[in-house]
């Protein structure tokens, strides 16, 4: 009996510690995936709307997809408003679309390389390509038309504007790209004071042509995504410290080791980028070590929807 009884404890200790639900902060809500949005390997890197559809953009479209040059893939308004009111807690499955990406390989495929955000002005397509060449980082933004109706995602390779990286840390680039008023802003992945001085945002116009560098504040951790921009000029970007980059990324910290994951308000105007007085949204748990790798961030109702990499796993959160 004793044996039995130590067998169900162990049993359910173990069944709480792999419980996908019990690491999440109780202020996010677990949206449920299926197919392959569900994989590990899925590696999401960022979420934008197109329409009245999320986009999920994965690192690597070409391994989701053997025609063309792969796949991204959405998910209608319609299943999320369902599933976030408990009409339906099915699981999400997604749909496809074709993603195709010729002449892009060189610098979309290159080891440490990948497709790191995107975002739209009606049909048009603007995403930004992580590229490592040796020991440089640019990145590409590039541009392209999403053809809804027949699922096609078409990028321009003749039509791209290469960043240089701020910080030339390794894997370090523009990690997040915005639009507003018809131009294109990047987001360096890395501004914290004690490796970029000077942070800059890049703004684009439609054709990609260079318009001018937008200062920005100095922010420890990474910046993984951005949001859209309100009509008052605020947008929202994921803000995340991870423990192994203490040395990589110096931040101001006395506990570091502990992972911070956190949503930051910024306001954009008279071409500058500033903080505003709102203080961070805490989305960690505060206890895990290593914390969730959230990628990519969108505007939901008056909360976000948010999505981690494969870091612990692929995981889609509703903050309200």
């Amino acid at each position: 009996m004793k044996n039995t009884l130590w067998l169900l404890i162990i049993n359910l200790f173990l069944f709480s510690c792999n419980n996908n639900n019990t690491d999440l902060s109780p202020k996010l809500q677990r949206i449920e995936l299926a197919g392959d949005l569900a994989k590990k390997e899925f590696e999401a890197s960022s979420l934008a709307w197109y329409k009245n559809y999320l986009i999920i953009l994965p690192q690597f479209p070409h391994k989701w997809d053997k025609q063309f040059d792969g796949a991204i893939y959405f998910i209608s308004q319609k299943e999320l408003n369902n599933y976030i009111s408990g009409k339906d807690n099915s699981p999400i499955k997604g749909e496809k679309i074709h993603f195709i990406a010729d002449g892009l390989d060189e610098i979309g495929k290159r080891d440490g390389s990948g497709y790191e955000a995107i975002t739209f002005i009606n049909d048009k397509v603007f995403v930004s390509i992580e590229s490592i060449d040796k020991d440089s980082s640019s990145s590409f933004i590039v541009k392209g038309n999403l053809d809804f109706g027949n699922r096609k995602l078409i990028l321009d390779k003749n039509s791209k504007y290469e960043i240089k990286s701020q910080t030339n840390i390794y894997n370090m680039g523009e990690e997040a790209i915005f639009t507003h008023k018809n131009f294109i802003y990047a987001l360096h992945e890395a501004n914290g004071i004690n490796i970029n001085k000077s942070p800059f945002s890049t703004k684009l116009d439609i054709e990609l042509n260079f318009v001018s560098k937008i200062e920005m504040p100095n922010i420890d951790f990474r910046i993984t995504d951005a949001t859209s921009v309100d009509s008052i000029g605020k947008f929202y970007a994921l803000n995340y410290y991870y423990p192994g980059e203490f040395k990589k990324l110096k931040p101001s910290l006395v506990n570091k080791e502990t992972s911070i994951e956190q949503i930051i308000e910024f306001h954009l105007e008279n071409n500058k980028i500033e903080l505003t007085n709102k203080n961070p949204i805490l989305i960690s748990n505060q206890i895990e070590k290593n914390g969730h790798n959230w990628e990519g961030i969108a505007r939901y109702n008056n909360g976000f929807l948010l999505i981690t990499d494969m870091f612990p796993e692929t995981i889609l959160a509703y903050y309200e």
